[in-house]
């Protein structure tokens, strides 16, 4: 029996990871999970799963709600603030899902690294900021990384004992988002509640966001180089509106693997927990008895700015990665403050990277602090940007 932590357990992924724990209760025991807030969702997940111990990350909100900085709930300990993230990240565990989004888990990453035999990934962020630092980082402690994502746990499997000279090009499927279909003209009157809903996930705000503007394929595609060591000249974006085939292999000789499913992250989710054996899964199958359409189509990387300038951060390399995915998160929160509109978003990513380029910095990314420092130029750059095309 395996024992997992969930960091990030009251969000979508952590979600679908208990569902896996529902379906195997044979083969994993929950042995600690962490939420940032929704400490009401995450004493109900102690109650019925019983972890060995919780979580509630932000100390304040914890101390608001209970007037203590730690409590006891039907004898399980939930502790708070980063005296409890230090304490679950430095505890010892078979499996660390990494649910937590955006920048905010990449630190988490690194942590878990140290204390696992496994780090299954649902933080992009941690390969698109620090990447090369984070796989050396895994190889030093004998730690695995599987991708949790449903694009990347595709081709993480479809990769598996095929020579990388034998590749082609990575196809990643993207179902377009809610706007595939919406001429540009119309950009600037979408509101974010219509952005919020994504025609075929269910996903938190900001990956939803991401999805609409096609930023988040960017940084599956700058996560793909670094997952799989591939040239991004060999990572292809191709849209797939009914998102049931997540990923593809493209062989040198032309033949084209493919990895097809429902679409339920618990899938990938048991995929890395079993890793690296296969389990059963009885909760949700593809039906090839009803009919099956599968549609594909080139991206406009034209309508879709958000993918270009990600990959071309990616290319730069460096801080650039870490930079675009900073930017972006900054760009999404205040499109969803109404501060600015949707179109802005790619607009105020060109400027930024733009005023990015005038200033006199060390390209390389030495160190997991270096990210810091790169946040904070980041934010000031973004909201210089949002100024500066606002009067545009």
């Amino acid at each position: 029996m395996k024992n997992i932590t969930i960091l990030g357990v009251t969000g979508s992924i952590g979600s679908s990871a208990l569902k896996v724990l529902d379906n195997h209760t044979e083969k994993f025991h929950l042995h600690a999970v962490s939420a940032n807030r929704r400490l009401d969702n995450l004493i109900e997940i102690v109650k019925k799963y019983r972890p060995d111990y919780a979580v509630c990350a932000d100390g304040e909100y914890f101390f608001s709600q209970t007037g203590k900085t730690s409590i006891v709930c039907e004898g399980i300990p939930i502790y708070s603030g980063n005296d409890g993230m230090e304490h679950i990240c430095n505890d010892k565990s078979d499996i660390v899902l990494n649910a937590v989004a955006g920048k905010a888990g990449v630190a988490l990453s690194f942590k878990a690294i140290k204390q696992c035999t496994e780090l299954a990934l649902a933080n992009k962020e941690s390969v698109v900021c620090a990447g090369n630092l984070l796989f050396d980082e895994a190889a030093k402690n004998n730690c695995k990384i599987v991708p949790v994502d449903s694009e990347h746990s595709a081709i993480f499997f479809l990769l598996k004992d095929k020579s990388p000279d034998l590749i082609h090009t990575i196809h990643i499927t993207a179902s377009g988002g809610p706007f595939l279909n919406t001429d540009k003209r119309e950009w600037n009157k979408i509101t974010p509640s219509a952005a919020l809903k994504h025609p075929t996930w269910n996903m938190g705000q900001k990956i939803s966001i991401d999805s609409a503007t096609m930023a988040n394929k960017g940084l599956e595609v700058i996560e793909a180089h670094y997952l799989f060591s591939m040239p991004y000249e060999k990572i292809n974006v191709v849209v797939h509106p009914q998102s049931l085939v997540h990923s593809m292999v493209e062989m040198i000789d032309g033949e084209i693997y493919a990895q097809l499913g429902p679409k339920d992250m618990a899938l990938p989710i048991q995929n890395a927990f079993s890793y690296p054996d296969m389990i059963q899964n009885d909760y949700n199958r593809l039906n090839f008895l009803s009919a099956v359409t599968l549609t594909f189509l080139p991206i406009d990387m034209e309508k879709f700015r958000m993918l270009n300038f990600a990959i071309d951060c990616g290319k730069k390399g460096g801080m650039y990665p870490a930079f675009f995915n900073n930017v972006n998160e900054y760009l999404v929160m205040q499109f969803l403050n109404e501060k600015i509109s949707f179109l802005h978003i790619e607009n105020a990513m060109e400027k930024s990277i733009e005023l990015l380029g005038k200033e006199n910095f060390d390209k390389k990314l030495n160190a997991v602090e270096d990210l810091a420092e790169i946040d904070l130029l980041s934010c000031d750059i973004a909201s210089k940007a949002v100024t500066i095309t606002k009067g545009e």
